[in-house]
């Protein structure tokens, strides 16, 4: 009898504890799978951030050396700047200065003296080899941008001009570049500067003497600017 029961209980002990270890696997099983996922979604969350950041000190890095390249570029455009000998700004200081005189004695022969006093002035600055590339560069651009003020204003002014073989008071009219036209104080003689003949050419009585005078009053303000029909040379092709 002990041994029938030994038996059924091995019989009957045997497959119960299978069963519980199935069970236990069947649910151990799971949550190590779900262990498994919570660390990689950690670790893959670590591994964006990690991306993130390394981007973020790509980006970083690029601007530091491009911050770098333009004081670079900065050191050498002031050391070139402060080179007295050597800088190329010095050549370019004197074809400026060659250009603009050479402009001006082409140009209409408005107030010729002073502004070939102007140039004399900035040609002593161009010269002299103390002064800074920057401060001939600097000057040169405000030369140029005075005399390319003179293209978009009117102007008349007194002075003393050889009519007729005699030295007389005249008025001087500018407007712009376009028209450059004198009165004798008793409107008898009235002349515009020809470029192409590079001289005075004094027109017929009458012809334009109205519209010449109507054109300095416009010029020294007391008369409001209006239409006017003015001894100007016809346009040519652009060259």
């Amino acid at each position: 009898m002990k041994s029938l029961q030994y038996v059924s209980r091995t019989r009957f002990i045997g497959p119960a504890v299978a069963a519980a270890a199935v069970t236990f696997a069947a649910i151990s099983a799971p949550l190590s799978a779900q262990t498994t996922q919570e660390q990689f979604n950690q670790a893959n969350t670590s591994l964006e951030a990690l991306m993130l950041t390394n981007q973020q000190l790509r980006d970083r890095i690029a601007r530091q050396e491009q911050l770098i390249q333009d004081m670079a570029a900065s050191i050498e455009h002031a050391t070139l700047l402060t080179d007295h000998e050597n800088s190329p700004f010095h050549e370019l200081a004197e074809r400026m200065m060659s250009s603009i005189e050479q402009f001006v004695e082409d140009d209409l022969p408005f107030e010729l003296e002073d502004r070939r006093a102007e140039l004399d002035r900035i040609r002593g600055l161009v010269d002299n080899p103390e002064a800074s590339a920057a401060q001939k560069i600097s000057m040169l651009i405000a030369l140029y941008q005075a005399e390319n003020g003179y293209g978009r204003t009117l102007e008349t002014y007194e002075t003393t001009m050889e009519v007729a073989g005699v030295e007389q008071e005249v008025t001087v009219t500018r407007i712009g570049r376009i028209m450059l036209a004198y009165q004798t104080s008793d409107r008898s003689v009235t002349a515009v500067y020809d470029k192409e003949q590079d001289q005075w050419v004094e027109l017929s009585p009458g012809e334009f003497r109205s519209s010449v005078t109507r054109a300095q009053n416009v010029a020294n303000g007391s008369l409001a600017p209006e239409l006017m029909n003015i001894p100007i040379p016809a346009p040519e092709p652009a060259q």
